[in-house]
């Protein structure tokens, strides 16, 4: 994310222990003694901070969600963000929660919340995480590896946004960590095809395919004028104004009227031109044809057809992408 000229070396919990009591603490007009800030490295990054909840209990701040002095240590907080409700909430959302009960050391990880890039979060965990341990983002997703044991070769683990904490722990006088608690995979946005709504409308994009097929060979196919004169009148006939955002527009009531085929079909054979165009040379764009039997067969064009009535017709609906808990049984598998 971001190199830096230091390393916390945060490999422990007495060694956070140990910066917390010898770091000297942050005074100013702005922050009084009461605030508590003893930065994590130069003194100018006041948000990255060791936060001391109880004795063996230490919080690795940055400024951001739930964090109790968000707004009076980043040079650039935002109002909307979080606010904790209380000292606990606060410790549970910390960035990194070093804790110790005598015979382990546990340390737990916590992206930020919302689904942007968190770089303020995603630099301070990869600069403050043990050294036998690794964080990187890879398809604007964030992981944290732990180290097999040949300082190479690392178990890596997704870090979802939001409450999906990862958890490790170990032995005093041992060196490897293993997980505790839930980890998590990524499930990839799907796609959802409203059936109900389709078979409702499958009658009348039906007899328009029909429409479409006969006389998609004898209306210009590639006179820009003409469809720009198409697509106004329908515009005018929906009421929209705005050529950008037209294509967000439900023509489901259009395509039930044949008094519309002929405007319909130019904004399918337009799509259809530039769909072609794209898989052509430069050289040979101009000339590019878009007539059936030629450059467009039939069981292309009713596929790019079923494409366009769905998208025209708003019939697909994402499912956003999430993270699917996978359970501590199953992990240690």
């Amino acid at each position: 994310m971001v190199t830096r000229h230091y390393k916390t070396n945060l490999d422990t919990f007495h060694r956070v222990e140990e910066m917390y009591n010898t770091t000297k603490r942050l005074v100013s007009k702005q922050h009084p003694l009461s605030h508590d800030i003893r930065p994590l490295g130069p003194r100018n990054r006041k948000w990255e901070r060791v936060k001391k909840f109880s004795y063996n209990c230490y919080g690795l701040m940055d400024g951001g969600s739930y964090d109790g002095l968000g707004e009076h240590t980043r040079h650039w907080y935002d109002r909307r963000t979080l606010k904790p409700s209380d000292i606990k909430q606060e410790q549970e959302f910390a960035p990194i929660l070093w804790t110790y009960d005598g015979t382990r050391e546990r340390i737990r990880i916590r992206n930020e919340i919302g689904d942007y890039t968190h770089t303020i979060r995603n630099t301070m965990i990869e600069n403050a995480l043990p050294s036998n341990m690794q964080f990187y983002c890879h398809n604007g997703r964030q992981y944290v590896g732990i180290e097999h044991g040949d300082g190479k070769n690392y178990n890596d683990y997704y870090l979802p946004k939001g409450d999906y904490p990862l958890e490790f722990e170990r032995e005093v006088n041992t060196h490897l960590w293993r997980v505790r608690g839930n980890t998590y995979k990524y499930v990839h946005p799907k796609k959802r095809v409203d059936k109900k709504r389709k078979a409702k409308i499958k009658p009348y994009s039906d007899t328009l395919l029909k429409y479409v097929v006969h006389m998609y060979n004898i209306l210009p196919s590639t006179d820009y004028d003409y469809f720009n004169k198409m697509e106004k009148e329908l515009m005018e006939q929906c009421g929209h104004s705005n050529a950008y955002t037209f294509h967000n527009y439900d023509l489901s009531d259009v395509i039930c009227d044949p008094k519309w085929h002929r405007h319909v079909t130019s904004l399918f054979q337009y799509e259809m031109w530039q769909n072609l165009k794209t898989h052509t040379f430069w050289s040979e764009r101009d000339s590019t044809q878009n007539k059936l039997g030629d450059d467009v067969d039939l069981p292309t064009l009713r596929a790019k057809y079923n494409n366009f009535i769905n998208k025209h017709c708003q019939l697909i609906s994402t499912i956003e992408g999430s993270a699917e808990i996978i359970t501590k049984e199953e992990t240690n598998v």
